[in-house]
C-alpha cells in the first residue's frame, strides 16, 4: 500500500500524513458525531505502516456502513 493509494481510497474523508514520531495518521476532515463516536467511530485513526492505517481506515468504514438504531425517546407517563 502506497500513500497515493491510500489518500486515492481515504482522502475524501480523512487527511492522512506521516507521524512526527514515526507511523501515520488519520484525521476526519468533518468531525464525526458524538452518536458516532458512542458507537465506536473515531476522529483519529494510527498505524506503524501504511497498511495498518489501511486496515483501520477500512474497518471504520466498515462500522461506519452498519445500520444503527437509534434508542425511542422515552414518552412521559
Amino acid at each position: 500500500m502506497t500513500l497515493a493509494e491510500l489518500r486515492k481510497l481515504y482522502g475524501h474523508t480523512w487527511t492522512i500524513a506521516e507521524g512526527a514520531g514515526g507511523g501515520w495518521y488519520a484525521v476526519r476532515r468533518a468531525n464525526m458525531s458524538a452518536y458516532g463516536l458512542e458507537h465506536g467511530l473515531s476522529n483519529v485513526r494510527c498505524g506503524t505502516t501504511l497498511l495498518e492505517l489501511a486496515r483501520r481506515l477500512d474497518a471504520e468504514t466498515q462500522l461506519e456502513d452498519q445500520p444503527w438504531r437509534r434508542v425511542p425517546l422515552r414518552t412521559a407517563p
